[in-house]
């Protein structure tokens, strides 16, 4: 088998390589298998795994991203030579192609094993007399599992196959939970067990096997054969074999790419039809054939799940887009406003929304709730509904904000707040008031330059009840425009070098360079200055603006 490395260039710490024999988690987490020193890594960061193919990466959703030899990417095959970079990090992907011939099947010892004869003693090892035979019924039974990835199904292939090819009595595939108890099926529940040719899905009571074999099985991780002639005490006056009347018990451990999540259990009471070393060698090679095969059935299952995960969040986003304002008024030369929002994970937090009120007023919001995801959007959801029906009832900033709070803080569950500005501007003379829970203020740009409004004057909405928020005022001249945005903007962060936040004299710098343009042409400009100073990568977190662009008259 060719040898692989990883070999590391680039980065903080000393160079090193690290062999790649199986599965290699990296990460900055000390949890890791390869532990990268590099601000931009996450804790779990990057997974690169062997395969029959070659050998495969996929980025495990960190929050910089990883890139392929210069390009973001999210998954893919290795080839020799090929380079991960993590921040300022560089993996090199190195191959050592192996010179040495396999050794032949009688002297391979992939698997540890127990055989118990007559005398007790552990037999020296001895060829394989019918290695044809074996060889040949092996790649039967590989062949009849390796395509079918419905774990379910997947476990009585497993089972037809294996009794087939060695003519055994009674089977039986457990599972088995991380602390070694033995568990049914994860799909149906049940036990498979085959007896005498009839497949059967029965409960625990009706799956007795020996308890004493399957311990040391899952415990020592090796393969065990008895015979009734041997003299292993231990297993011949364990209960189930007496009561069972049991002549002949083979068992053999299932791994997967991590553990022994399970085990294949033969038995008989047939006098004089005890199983043997050949069948031993060929249930463990089964054994460890299915144990991969069930492992790549239940990624398989994942991956479907994924799937299905990532369409209801395709539709989420869409139901999510529905909630926000879009009919941008176009026919008042009073006022011009434009929103938008670029969600970090598909659905998010962030919302903005635009309201028009009694007495040629109109009012602007923007908040962002705490968490990620569908949890944060479905909070969104509700804020944006409680907040259409609050204005109805009164427009002042003190008196929503106050609303929304106490309805926030009675549903909230596990710390969920939002920050939240809201303002309205009075289209017949230009004077805003604006109400700020522990959000960025707005910021005010125009011919005479950018100035700050309404920083926070309390807590975020939803922490403690029956706060009060200090709204304050100020006059707006023609061609000024109010720019609201989240923290997405500000703090967007460049993956590659020392940069810091984009923060907040960058975005006053590119707003008083688009002070003419409408809100919309600087709503994109602002984006798309954050998102070139993340480049390669996109910004972290939700990224939402609003801008309301005052033109005056009467």
């Amino acid at each position: 088998m060719d040898v692989a490395y990883l070999v590391t260039e680039g980065g903080r710490a000393a160079p090193r390589s690290e062999p790649i024999d199986g599965v290699l988690i990296i990460g900055r987490g000390n949890d890791c298998d390869f532990v990268v020193d590099d601000a931009a890594a996450s804790r779990q960061h990057v997974e690169i795994a062997r395969r029959s193919n070659g050998f495969v990466w996929r980025d495990l959703e960190s929050t910089n991203g990883t890139l392929l030899n210069g390009t973001r990417m999210l998954e893919g095959l290795l080839k020799k030579g090929d380079r991960l970079q993590i921040g300022e990090t560089v993996l090199r992907l190195e191959v050592e192609e192996s010179e040495t011939e396999a050794p032949p099947i009688e002297d391979s010892s992939f698997f540890k094993q127990t055989v118990l004869e007559s005398t007790g003693a552990m037999p020296a090892r001895t060829r394989v007399a019918k290695a044809d035979e074996v060889l040949g019924a092996l790649y039967r039974v590989i062949n009849e599992i390796a395509s079918n990835y419905e774990p379910c199904s997947l476990v009585d292939r497993i089972l037809e196959a294996t009794t087939g090819a060695i003519h055994a009595q009674r089977a039986a595939l457990f599972f088995a939970t991380p602390d070694g108890e033995l568990a049914p099926c994860p799909v149906c529940g049940r036990y498979h067990l085959i007896q005498d040719g009839r497949l059967q899905h029965v409960d625990r009571e009706s799956a007795r096997i020996s308890t004493t074999v399957t311990r040391r099985v899952l415990s020592e991780g090796e393969s065990v054969l008895y015979k009734d002639n041997a003299s292993d005490r231990e297993i011949e006056a364990a209960e189930s074999v007496l009561a069972l009347d049991l002549r002949s018990i083979l068992c053999v451990p299932l791994r997967g790419k991590q553990r022994i999540f399970g085990l294949l259990y033969l038995d008989s009471n047939r006098p004089g039809q005890p199983y043997s070393h050949e069948d031993m060698l060929l249930t463990s090679a089964i054994g460890h054939s299915a144990g991969l095969a069930l492992d790549n059935a239940h990624l398989h299952m994942d991956l479907l799940e994924k799937q299905r995960v990532d369409l209801d969040i395709q539709n989420a986003w869409s139901i999510q887009q529905g909630f926000l304002f879009k009919d941008w008024p176009e026919n008042d030369p009073r006022f011009r406003v434009y929103g938008v929002t670029y969600p970090a994970r598909v659905v998010g937090g962030d919302f903005y929304d635009f309201a028009h009120l009694p007495d040629d007023r109109v009012g602007i919001l923007i908040g962002d709730v705490s968490g990620k995801g569908v949890p944060a959007a479905l909070s969104m959801a509700q804020l944006l509904a409680e907040f259409r029906i609050t204005v109805l009832q009164d427009w002042r900033p003190g008196f929503v904000m106050s609303v929304l709070n106490q309805q926030m803080y009675e549903r909230s569950r596990h710390g969920v707040f939002c920050t939240i500005c809201y303002g309205v501007v009075d289209l017949r003379t230009g004077k805003v008031e604006f109400c700020n829970a522990g959000h960025h203020a707005a910021l005010v740009g125009g011919p005479s330059g950018v100035r700050e409004l309404a920083p926070a004057s309390g807590p975020p909405i939803g922490i403690l009840p029956e706060v009060h928020w200090t709204a304050e005022e100020a006059q707006l001249a023609p061609g000024e425009t109010i720019l609201l945005y989240t923290d997405g903007i500000a703090e967007a962060t460049p993956v590659l070098g020392e940069g810091s936040e984009y923060g907040e004299v960058k975005l006053e710098d590119k707003l008083a360079s688009h002070v003419a343009d409408s809100p919309r042409e600087m709503v994109e400009a602002v984006y798309a200055d954050a998102c070139a100073y993340c480049i390669p990568a996109d910004p972290h977190d939700d990224c939402t603006l609003i801008a309301l662009r005052y033109e005056g008259g009467p």
